[in-house]
């Protein structure tokens, strides 16, 4: 029979091990447990849209990942130089720390790390000079402070304290809580450029609401006082014979101003969201007609070269009407402040796409950009798979609206079809405009047009055959005298793009093969290029 000495001995032999694993399996579950609600807090802080969102969700979930039983989180004040405490539940009560200043209690920690930008560690607080506050009643026993780190500098400081524990924390909790504090950092800059760019859109909406009703008041106001200079008259005439010639323009009067309070309601209610087909030249029409009282007011001249044809574009109107509307009211208010006073309007078709040109003395800086709302004009050109482009030069600006025409529309165009063979040709041209003209002048001839960078130019030539390569010159772009000779090996024809004409220069240039055309690309001499890029190519062949 064995002894009970050998029985605890035998008991203790299994329950040590039994045990260990079960305090390792405890110790485990809760850091599993800790990281999984690391985890959820990270996700919380980029998801939360203010920072007394942020705070709440420190105070609730960061005491069960480390041993902090209170949280805090300052912010930087600038007007007032000071950093203040972001109020919770648990702790309502506003409290704000001069950063020029010398602070007493915990808040002395906090103007510390700030000005050092770096971490400050207080592992007991009520013999730590820094804090110097002695004891009271609820103070922690230890603190850390971590600074908001940004690119552009300190934001504010992340507090952690504990009533129960002295020392310094854990490494990994240090690590912990600077990761968080990065990320609260993060967040917080990203809640600042929302509220920025909200603030810029607000400010930009409400100044182009106040210049829409500006204009619509001075618009309407011609109109309702022609109304009721006609309605004067025709009650003095007492059914004479001019009667009916005032009703005519009592009537044509009235109409002119109920369109355009119909404009501005349909500004102030939900645009439609549903595309449909559109005529983009008579819908441009119809803005020059609306406009066109205004403009003999202004004295400015006109000239409509759109053309008769239909552009068929599927697109939601009233988006595509406010981008005309708002260009033709920006190019109106800086052609009426030149001495010419003359705004141009044409349109071209070719290769499947429409280009509108809105052309205008004057010119385009920044600020003005911002006033005609550029970038939200040319986000909604390009929602509808098209482009807008500006342009400044001697003086003079235009705006480019490019658009695709509708599938299954074909585009009408007056170039004429080559009749010989369809050439492939290489096109390096690294600028979106020029290069959709000359595909679009090379296409409507059945030519097969292959825009590459100048990077991979020279390899592609080599993989595939090419009847010749156009090649733009651009300030700042790729020396196309380093691939002249590489792709003349290649390629039978090479053909220079530049934006003026030199004669010696394109003397030169024949002597070794090669072509030159300037901008705007004249059709003629386009014509004269092609039929020598043929003869050469099938000379080769």
């Amino acid at each position: 029979m064995m002894s009970p000495t050998l029985w605890l001995g035998l008991f203790a032999l299994v329950a040590v091990p039994v045990g260990a694993w079960w305090i390792r399996a405890q110790y485990i579950s809760a850091h599993r447990r800790a990281m999984r609600a690391f985890y959820s807090l990270s996700e919380d802080i980029f998801a939360a849209a203010s920072p007394a969102e942020i705070a709440e969700k420190l105070a609730a979930v960061l005491p069960s990942i480390t041993q902090a039983t209170s949280v805090r989180l300052y912010l930087l004040n600038r007007r007032t130089k000071s950093l203040e405490s972001v109020p919770t539940a648990g702790d309502p009560e506003p409290m704000a720390a001069p950063i020029e200043g010398e602070p007493e209690g915990l808040a002395a920690g906090a103007v510390k790390c700030f000005r050092n930008h770096s971490v400050v560690n207080i592992p007991d607080v009520r013999r730590n000079p820094l804090v110097n506050s002695g004891w009271k009643a609820g103070l922690p026993r230890s603190a850390m402070f971590v600074p908001l780190l940004t690119g552009s500098g300190t934001l504010g400081v992340l507090e952690s304290s504990s009533t129960q524990r002295l020392g310094y924390f854990t490494p990994d909790e240090q690590a912990t809580l600077q990761h968080l504090a990065k990320q609260i950092a993060a967040s917080m800059k990203l809640q600042e450029q929302n509220t920025v760019r909200e603030q810029l859109f607000r400010s930009e909406k409400l100044a182009a609401t106040g210049q829409l009703i500006s204009g619509v008041a001075s618009d309407l106001r011609a109109p309702l006082e022609r109304i009721a200079e006609l309605s004067s008259l025709l009650l003095a005439a007492n059914g004479a014979p001019s009667l009916g010639s005032g009703l005519k323009q009592l009537a044509a009067e009235s109409m002119r101003a109920s369109e355009i309070v119909t404009r501005l309601i349909s500004f102030a209610r939900p645009g439609e969201t549903a595309a449909r087909m559109m005529d983009i030249h008579a819908l441009t029409g119809s803005l020059l007609q609306f406009r066109q009282p205004e403009w003999s007011a202004l004295g400015l001249r006109v000239q409509n070269h759109l053309s008769s044809e239909p552009a068929l574009l599927l697109g939601v109107q009233g988006q595509i009407e406010e981008v005309f509307l708002n260009l033709l009211v920006y190019a109106e208010q800086c052609a009426s402040r030149t001495p010419h006073k003359t705004l141009e309007v044409t349109s071209t078709t070719m290769a499947g796409r429409v280009t509108v040109e809105i052309r205008f003395p004057g010119e385009i800086s920044e600020s003005a950009a911002r006033e005609v709302n550029l970038d939200v004009c040319r986000s909604i050109v390009q929602n509808h798979g098209g482009d807008l482009r500006v342009q400044s030069s001697q003086g003079n600006v235009s705006f480019d609206l490019d658009f695709p025409l509708a599938p299954g529309v074909r585009a009408s165009s007056t170039a004429p079809v080559r009749s010989g063979r369809a050439q492939t040709l290489l096109l390096v041209e690294p600028d979106l405009g020029p290069q959709r003209q000359l595909m679009g002048l090379l296409t409507a001839r059945g030519h097969r047009v292959v825009p590459v960078r100048a990077e991979e130019a020279a390899d592609l030539a080599y993989r595939m055959r090419f009847d010749g390569v156009l090649w733009a010159v651009r300030p700042g772009g790729s020396k196309w005298s380093d691939f002249h000779e590489r792709l003349r090996e290649a390629v039978p024809s090479f053909i220079l793009v530049s934006d003026g004409y030199d004669a010696e220069f394109a003397a030169s240039l024949a002597e070794n093969g090669g072509f030159l055309l300037s901008h705007p690309i004249q059709e003629g001499e386009l014509e004269r290029v092609l039929d020598a890029v043929e003869v050469r190519a099938t000379a080769r062949a």
